[in-house]
């Protein structure tokens, strides 16, 4: 094969399909992008068997074919080449050429016929959502996903389509994000869970408007389509914790505050707690939120907030860094905790939606 690219856009080609590439594996061939003509342009895809992604760079086409070439060397090259087009070629011996003006470069590369294709996914089970609402929807519930990988049904999100609707649940026992969000065009039911690597990936190509993202889900693997990149990621298998059941039917007491005044406050007695298992003690006093930490080798925080409570006051401990990660994307001018006791979760929601929940598990109150 034979084709003629600019350096821009077949380099931003093979930076967006590289992030595909773990970069551990022991197969050679992983470690490689396949780029194939078709008419118009070349179509990047790289596959390491748990995440794929493929697009496409506009191109002249002298001379049809596919080859395959290291994604890292590949991406130095093209990251130092002058502005100006560049042609890509591959001989007999798989040796890939890569000619810039004065500059030329010979890769060693491997036959295209070992690369493996991506899985083909049916749109039997599919949907449309904005970029925005999906967007959001990641964000709000992603940082819930827990790192532990020995516990792999965790270190994925829930994804339930039903009807017009589409769930997002993460959890990592100690917190629970649900959020849920309007899909447009809606094909089928379907429950899987999706590993975060895949929805990180996403993130980084959805864009704050209106255009669609597709997305396609078949048994084992899930499909996105945005800004003419397909992303492809195998699911993971097993059953995901019954997160309904953690999530109290009734509360007792109700603070609403403002989300950013809370926020700042928690950041600030975050200094201390974070010297003590990122423990700040939470206690009202008629209509102020009084907010402690005290760590022996830092010292004391107190941080105040006026609040409308509803109910008796109350005494509870909570991990900041927790709070902070939901009070950080909430995006919402108020909050509502709903409150029971000192050791029975606690429910976070934003003022005026109810399209977001937050559960907390307390901290022990010292």
């Amino acid at each position: 094969m034979r084709a003629v690219c600019a350096r821009k856009d077949l380099y931003q080609g093979v930076q967006t399909v590289s992030r595909a590439i773990a970069g551990r594996s022991a197969w050679p061939i992983l470690n490689n992008i396949l780029i194939r003509t078709e008419p118009g342009h070349l179509r990047l895809t790289a596959f390491d068997l748990e995440l794929g992604i493929e697009c496409t760079a506009p191109a002249t086409i002298e001379e049809e074919g596919s080859l395959t070439v290291p994604a890292r060397l590949i991406a130095e090259v093209l990251s130092t080449l002058p502005e100006a087009d560049v042609q890509i070629s591959v001989d007999e011996q798989n040796m890939v050429n890569v000619k810039c003006e004065k500059s030329d470069y010979m890769l060693l590369g491997l036959p295209p016929e070992e690369f493996r294709p991506l899985p083909e996914i049916p749109d039997d089970r599919s949907l449309e959502i904005t970029q925005a609402a999906l967007r959001d929807t990641i964000k709000q519930t992603i940082f819930a996903v827990s790192p532990d990988e020995s516990r792999a049904i965790l270190t994925g999100i829930l994804l339930v389509l039903s009807g017009d609707e589409i769930k997002l649940v993460g959890t990592d026992t100690n917190r629970l994000a649900i959020r849920t969000a309007t899909v447009g065009k809606a094909a089928g039911e379907a429950s899987c869970i999706v590993p975060r690597r895949a929805f990180d990936e996403l993130s980084r190509m959805l864009e704050d408007d209106e255009s669609a993202v597709t997305i396609s889900i078949a048994d084992s693997q899930i499909k996105f389509v945005v800004n003419g990149v397909t992303i492809v990621s195998r699911l993971i298998e097993g059953q995901f914790p019954n997160y309904e059941r953690v999530i109290p039917g009734a509360y007792e007491k109700k603070l609403t505050m403002p989300a950013e005044e809370f926020l700042a406050r928690v950041r600030r007695a975050s200094i201390v707690a974070r010297e003590n298992a990122n423990r700040v003690v939470l206690r009202t006093d008629g209509d102020r939120l009084i907010m402690t930490a005290e760590s022996g080798d830092v010292g004391k925080a107190y941080e105040e907030l006026e609040i409308v409570r509803e109910g008796e006051d109350i005494e509870i401990a909570f991990n900041a860094k927790f709070l902070i990660d939901f009070l950080s994307v909430v995006g919402a001018e108020g909050i509502f905790m709903e409150l029971t006791g000192p050791l029975s979760q606690g429910v976070m929601k934003p003022v005026g939606r109810d399209d977001y929940l937050y559960v907390l598990m307390p901290m022990q109150v010292m």
